[in-house]
């Protein structure tokens, strides 16, 4: 029997505020341990929550980036569990009537087809702090820093198949969401986590299986892997006749065993006891509110994206390249506008200026100036400067701070025009390159390619490449 995967994502993910969801507690990553708490954050007698409207803002900006249905009206509920990194004993989230409800993300399939993801709803919530457990002693201890951080939980429906979708969707999101400024969801800092919840069928049976979730996922190739994980150990379960031994928990990803520990087996919702929050109004938008935050929104990714599949004439794989983040789009556009072709502005922001931001740990702009790579790929395309002395010279270029045209001409390696040099250079290398010679007339064509390198070499890179190649052929008499 064939069976398939059924998948569903819940992502967390950190707004990019400066304080906490529901005091002025503040965000940042990498502090002293509880030097980020107040008395909200501490859960003492009196202290009452506020909503933090910025983080509505964000929540709201990144329910329309998925295209999702805004509620104006929303409330925030209390989520009663044994929370040791929450002090006040509960959670505040947002359970029956959520602010966002619907969305879609789309996916590219291997075999470039697209898919749509449908998602349930998102959330807004507030993050628990974090449990540090001792090796030796018999104890854990608690870092409340995060607790109270804001979150939106974004809740796909089951509608992945494989673990591959399941990476592509997360692809997706992350751009979406990083690109409308919602956070930085810089994984490595717990600004966006994944739990995944995985089960199997008969290929064709539409009722679901029992699922299970697995957390502790903190990369999305750690998703990736888990996922397939699961998968096969449920298939095997199956096809063994034990499909009874699946049963509804939650797992530990475990990244260096590559494989997964039960946790806890399920709760279901009504375990947690969930009740409206007294302390909280209903939260309550405005049609203007909504529309203003949609007119300040930039052009989405894939919108964008699409614009220069069609506008420039670029592969789908190098408009995906050049929408994964807003500021190479916008590199790669201001290019175009100084008088690149889009196809050298693509490849050389694509190749150099991020090779480059990438090793300075720097802006694209500042680590590759707009002006000079301009100057640069304009030298290339008129043939001034060969591409391969231009690819070679870039990083010392870039850290001369000079203009390319006297750079190149200061270090002799303006591309030689006059077409006696070139003849003499070509000839020059027919005459130390015989046995090369025999196999281009003996019609191995593709051994030209060694005679253009050492013509080039000759003339120390000032020769293009093409008129060294159209000159080999007039001499050796053959077409290439």
């Amino acid at each position: 029997m064939e069976y398939e995967a059924v998948i569903g994502l819940e992502v967390h993910c950190q707004l990019a505020t400066t304080s906490k969801m529901f005091c002025g507690a503040t965000t940042v990553f990498g502090r002293e341990p509880n030097s980020q708490v107040d008395t909200v954050t501490l859960g003492l007698p009196g202290a009452l929550p506020v909503i933090n409207a910025r983080a509505v803002e964000l929540a709201v900006t990144a329910g329309l980036a998925i295209g999702g249905d805004i509620r104006l009206h929303s409330k925030f509920d209390r989520k009663h569990y044994f929370y040791p990194d929450l002090p006040k004993g509960y959670q505040i989230t947002q359970f029956d009537e959520p602010y966002c409800l619907g969305g879609t993300i789309h996916i590219l399939l291997e075999d470039g087809s697209e898919k749509i993801i449908k998602l349930t709803r998102i959330h807004m919530e507030e993050d628990a702090g974090k449990l540090i457990h001792q090796d030796g002693g018999p104890w854990s201890e608690v870092d409340l820093n995060r607790a109270g951080v804001p979150l939106i939980e974004i809740v796909s429906d089951p509608d992945m198949r494989s673990a591959q979708e399941a990476y592509a969707y997360l692809i997706e999101l992350k751009r979406t969401l990083k690109w409308v400024g919602v956070s930085d969801c810089e994984m490595q800092e717990g600004s966006l986590r994944c739990d995944a919840n995985v089960s199997i069928r008969p290929k064709g049976d539409p009722k679901f299986g029992t699922r299970v979730e697995i957390k502790n996922l903190n990369s999305f190739r750690a998703v990736e892997l888990a996922i397939e994980h699961e998968i096969s150990q449920q298939v095997a379960l199956h096809r063994a006749g034990r499909y009874s031994e699946i049963y509804q928990c939650t797992k530990l990803w475990d990244p260096d065993q590559k494989t997964t520990r039960i946790m806890r087996t399920k709760e279901d919702a009504a375990d947690y006891r969930y009740f409206p929050d007294p302390d909280l109004p209903p939260l309550l938008l405005t049609v203007e509110q909504v529309q203003r935050i949609r007119a300040g929104m930039p052009e989405l990714p894939r919108v964008r994206e699409l614009r220069f599949r069609n506008a420039f004439a670029l592969e789908r794989a190098a408009a995906a390249e050049l929408t994964a983040e807003s500021t190479v789009a916008d590199y790669f556009e201001a290019l175009v506008n100084l008088g690149c072709s889009a196809k050298l502005a693509a490849n050389w922001t694509r190749e150099e200026a991020l090779r480059l931001a990438n090793e300075q740990h720097r802006p694209l702009t500042v680590a590759a100036p707009l002006a000079t790579m301009a100057a640069l790929i304009q030298l290339v395309a008129a043939g001034t400067v060969a591409r391969v002395v231009a690819k070679a010279e870039c990083t010392a270029l870039f850290a001369s701070g000079q203009a390319p045209q006297a750079y190149f001409t200061a270090k002799g390696q303006i591309q030689v025009q006059d077409s006696a040099a070139l003849a003499k250079f070509v000839s020059q290398t027919i005459a130390q390159e015989t046995k090369v010679v025999e196999d281009i007339k003996a019609g191995k064509l593709a051994a030209v390619g060694r005679l253009v390198g050492v013509t080039m070499k000759l003339a120390g890179g000032t020769l293009n490449p093409n008129d060294v190649k159209a000159e080999l052929a007039k001499q050796l008499g053959v077409t290439l």
